[in-house]
């Protein structure tokens, strides 16, 4: 009983907004659990199964919204791309304070299971391996909000992250890292963790070697670098999986829950909302054509216009296998490999499209194939919480058009992300910098 009032405790207190220190999570008191299972119940609290953030939804271009340009909450901020999401200084940052929340839960038990009791050295190290990669998880989705996008010719300049590993309220906050430093530290929390991963485990939310491979290979395609993102792509892919045919289904509802379906790799909750109802933005719906069954399926019509239909279960915004197969199919049309690249969005269509309507997609250049692909991995991950991080990258490449907010009524233009804008990188929250003046800015 006094285990499960602790576990209680610590569970309260992480979820508390009220702090007035620089994360807004670093509570005062706090009692720690005590033996391996105490901590093993951590990686199953919202804390670390709900760390998305709906609001990196709101920046891109697959969404439309009705607010008028002179809104000025943290959702419309983003929405029209404003250096900074959460002006009020009373308020938790959007993004920061929830992904600070869920590092300084993994960071309780990254620096308490070592001394825990009850426990053998293997569940610690696979305890603490869990909690290291859903860290490093966070840190690469805040890194897409508040850091510049990766060029290696400033990464180790341009400012990254406060690499926060103490769960002291004395300890001093750190510094912002370099976006190379932070993105070295994600890499080797992960790295670390894999050789005490399980191949499988008790449910999709919780970690497996396969999602660090999944999750290695989000890194390093954000970072460019291809050969490594293939490496671990190709390992990501040996773990057990099935695709759903959407021609087997006729109502949404009829699809297995998030966290059984067998294309899920990695659950991931959010801490603040889901797209149910978000409306597609006129791009995006230009994307489908009337046989794709993830424009029937996915999609209704409300008095604003189409929006995201409502499946089972709770939305994952984790890993999933097709994306990893979308992936290689783009680090093959990359190398040049077009036929092959294509064989693999043809594999994927063949369980989206409507079977009478189906024909094979093809391509005969490696650039023709990479256009494809992207464009099949924007259909495919339309909501799923990847847009950003691909608008991201994709831009350091020159291959993001300029993004417009365009007026729903009197269709003006209200505001457009140029490319290789600075608004493609949000300010440091003003919270964070009242409590820590001598923060380095992103401009």
């Amino acid at each position: 009983m006094k285990n499960k009032h602790i576990i209680l405790l610590i569970l309260v207190v992480l979820a508390c907004s009220s702090c007035k220190k620089f994360l807004d999570v670093k509570p005062k008191g706090v009692i720690l659990p005590e033996k391996v299972e105490d901590y093993e119940a951590i990686l199953n609290s919202p804390s670390l199964t709900k760390t998305f953030s709906i609001n990196l939804l709101d920046f891109t271009d697959d969404n439309l919204n009705t607010f008028t340009v002179t809104a000025t909450s943290p959702a419309a901020n983003g929405y029209y791309w404003r250096p900074i999401l959460t002006v009020d200084e009373l308020l938790s940052p959007d993004v920061w304070g929830s992904a600070y929340r869920s590092i300084y839960s993994a960071n309780a038990i990254i620096n308490g299971v070592p001394t825990a009791t009850k426990g053998t050295d293997a569940q610690k190290l696979s305890i603490t391996g869990e909690a290291l990669v859903i860290r490093a998880n966070c840190y690469l989705e805040l890194l897409t909000v508040f850091a510049k996008a990766y060029n290696p010719a400033t990464a180790g300049t341009d400012p990254g992250l406060p690499l926060v590993t103490s769960t002291d309220v004395n300890d001093k906050v750190p510094a912002r890292s370099s976006l190379k430093a932070t993105l070295d530290e994600i890499i080797g929390n992960v790295t670390t963790a894999i050789p005490a991963l399980p191949s499988s485990n008790v449910n999709r939310y919780r970690v497996t070697k396969y999602v660090a491979y999944g999750l290695l290979t989000r890194i390093y395609l954000y970072m460019a670098d291809f050969v490594d993102a293939k490496k671990y792509n190709d390992l990501a892919l040996t773990g057990p999986h099935t695709l759903l045919n959407y021609n087997s289904y006729t109502l949404p509802t009829g699809f297995p829950v998030y966290e059984l379906s067998p294309e899920v790799l990695w659950q991931r909750a959010s801490v603040n909302g889901s797209p149910n109802f978000m409306l597609y933005s006129t791009d995006l719906k230009s994307y489908f054509d009337s046989n794709d069954l993830r424009y029937e399926l996915s999609t209704i019509t409300t008095v604003n216009g189409l929006g995201r239909t409502p499946f089972p279960g709770e939305y994952n915004f984790g890993i999933t296998f097709p994306e990893m197969y979308l992936t290689k199919a783009e680090l093959l049309a990359r190398e040049g490999k077009f036929n092959e690249a294509m064989y693999i969005v043809n594999m994927l269509r063949k369980n989206r499209i409507k079977t009478a309507a189906y024909v094979d997609q093809t391509a005969t250049t490696g650039e023709e194939a990479l256009v494809k692909v992207l464009a099949e991995r924007r259909r495919e991950g339309a909501y799923s919480g990847l847009r950003w991080f691909d608008m991201k990258r994709l831009d350091q490449e020159g291959r993001m058009p300029e993004v417009k907010r365009i007026n729903q009524t009197s269709l003006a233009v209200e505001v457009t992300l140029a490319p290789k804008s600075p608004n493609y990188t949000f300010e440091i929250p003003t919270r964070v910098k009242l409590f820590n003046p001598n923060m380095q800015l992103n401009h």
